[in-house]
């Protein structure tokens, strides 16, 4: 495999030799149908607080002009939040707004707490990967069955799709790390792979453009 360049900042080295060690996990159970000794505790401890950092920054990120109102009920649902019914939309609004807003931090009581810089960064470079991801070269597919694309994989087009594809990492990624087969003709491990697989090679550059 290439070496890495080194990009100057060492929060996104690490990320870089997060994203290539995953990959080369999920080659493994691609080719072998399962991890390598010592992987699941990789999955476990390293990739997977890594997403659990982009759900908390998706949460800070979002804001509620970046949502319908019916994404803003499912948003708040799939949080485990429920709210009162109010009498009309606009306070219904008001109160899926007030849910966002305990949600990301915001209003309510306050507390110091380090700086969301490591999370927000998470996200964003989640949202950079899956909008680099369908433009993958043909060359740079990795996947080993079908056919060497991703421009079938669609990026997230508004909130809760974003939050959507980031929690099925977070399933797949546990899945795995349980040590549940993957198929390969599963869309959401393929997925999965995809994201890994465009991570790594964005980051080969030190997160500059190829």
């Amino acid at each position: 495999m290439t070496d890495l360049v080194s990009s100057g900042f060492g929060e996104f080295d690490r990320l870089a030799v997060l994203y290539r060690r995953t990959r080369e996990l999920l080659d493994a159970v691609s080719t072998h149908g399962q991890l390598p000794s010592g992987g699941s505790e990789v999955l476990a401890t390293e990739t997977l607080p890594h997403v659990e950092d982009m759900e908390q920054g998706f949460k800070i990120w979002l804001r509620a002009g970046q949502a319908a109102l019916d994404e803003l009920r499912v948003l708040v649902s799939r949080a485990g939040l429920v709210s009162l019914e109010p009498n009309s939309p606009a306070e219904q609004r008001a109160a899926l707004i007030e849910a966002i807003q305990k949600l990301s931090g915001a209003g309510g009581e306050r507390e110091l707490v380090p700086a969301p810089g490591r999370r927000l960064a998470a996200l964003e470079l989640a949202r950079l990967t899956f909008a680099l991801l369908p433009t993958t070269p043909p060359a740079a597919v990795h996947f080993p069955v079908g056919l060497r694309t991703y421009a079938d994989i669609a990026p997230p087009r508004s909130a809760a799709e974003l939050a959507e594809r980031i929690e099925e990492l977070e399933r797949s990624l546990w899945h795995i790390a349980a040590g549940r087969p993957a198929r390969l003709s599963d869309g959401r491990y393929r997925r999965t792979y995809g994201f890994f697989d465009t991570a790594a090679r964005i980051s080969n550059s030190g997160f500059l453009p190829s």
